[in-house]
């Protein structure tokens, strides 16, 4: 019980440090040079930027709430 207690900290912990450092993380690693956009020639270049940025953004952070779920659900069941 110890371990799965300690197993659902550490992916909680590890999901909540990619959802609220998820800014910095697509600064750091250049996440957002590697965003699609399919409408790109209907926005200025800023937009642009601007939509690449917050689309990495938001799925850096979907990604980090898919890994602090089972952490979350661990939790639950271990401390019903």
């Amino acid at each position: 019980m110890e371990f799965l207690q300690i197993v659902a900290f550490m992916l909680l912990i590890a999901g909540a440090v990619l959802v609220f450092g998820a800014r910095k993380i697509v600064r750091k690693y250049g996440l957002d040079r590697k965003a699609k956009c399919n409408f790109e020639h209907e926005m200025t270049e800023e937009e642009l930027e601007n939509y690449k940025i917050n689309k990495a953004v938001v799925n850096t952070k979907m990604l980090g709430m898919l890994v602090a779920l089972p952490g979350i659900v661990l939790i639950l069941v271990l401390f019903k």
